[in-house]
């Protein structure tokens, strides 16, 4: 279903860490239109919101269950009869739209790999009653999910995404796509059994397993014959139990970067 978004739309964002992606306000309808927020509850999936200095022109709902960008992790009624202004609005969301994240995923947006948006009015639309409310997202730009992130507190990207430079003053990797410059790919990942960090011999053997046998598999070459290496994450012990992400996530690429697609079937 494609829903006009006359709204103003920016970012809370924890890649990088407090940056603020702000939007224009659009103004090519009649405020007296139905609100196109009404149509983003709780749970409903959508397309990429556009995002710079363009308006937002209209925001696609669609299945969680297909590729999707983003889906609403909460609704914020706004009170007050006077247009609160766009500082405002950010200022609200970007406390309001923080806590949904954490509520809805599972984990706080600076520990995840997903990040967390909104939409709200713009100054023409707060006329109507219908549109006062601010919608928080939660996703990616881009996009690419295909399964709800409703109790979904990963640490670590998943299979098939692909990974960024850190943002400045983060050490984690930003989500971007695989057709863009990129420096690693997760190819594959294995849930470590155990209330416990398993001993580093028990991992290094199931690194072997998953990692290496699995590079061969996806890339087509032998780790020790391709120009690109393996990079793999699992939580440290004194994260074990506050974090229950135990997954081995295996990615394949390299530290200089400039990978363009896949590489599944490089052979290099």
């Amino acid at each position: 279903m494609v829903v006009a978004a006359l709204l103003a739309l920016a970012g809370c964002t924890s890649v990088p860490p407090g940056e603020d992606r702000v939007m224009s306000p659009a103004t090519s309808a009649s405020p007296s239109a139905s609100s196109p927020l009404a149509a983003l509850t709780v749970g409903t999936c959508t397309d990429a919101v556009t995002d710079g200095d363009e308006p937002a022109g209209t925001i696609t709902t669609t299945s969680c269950s297909q590729p999707h960008a983003w889906e609403v992790a909460s609704v914020v009624p706004l009170t007050g009869a006077d247009y609160p202004g766009e500082d405002e609005l950010r200022t609200l969301a970007a406390a309001g739209c923080t806590r949904a994240f954490t509520a809805y995923v599972g984990v706080d947006v600076a520990s995840s790999p997903y990040d967390v948006t909104f939409v709200a009015p713009s100054e023409s639309h707060w006329s109507n009653p219908d549109a006062r409310e601010i919608v928080c997202l939660v996703g990616t730009a881009v996009g690419g999910l295909s399964t709800s992130l409703k109790n979904h507190p990963v640490v670590f990207a998943e299979k098939g995404q692909c990974l960024g430079a850190p943002a400045k003053g983060s050490t984690s990797y930003r989500l971007v796509s695989c057709a863009s410059a990129h420096l690693y790919e997760v190819y594959a990942t294995a849930k470590v059994a155990g209330d416990k960090r398993p001993a580093q011999a028990e991992l290094d053997k199931l690194y072997t397993k998953v990692c290496v046998a699995g590079f061969t598999k996806f890339v087509g070459i032998k780790p020790a014959k391709s120009k690109y290496e393996i990079q793999y994450s699992v939580l440290p012990e004194e994260l074990w139990t506050k974090f229950s992400d135990h997954r081995l996530v295996c990615s394949a690429g390299s530290p200089s970067g400039g990978i363009t697609g896949s590489l599944k079937g490089a052979g290099k």
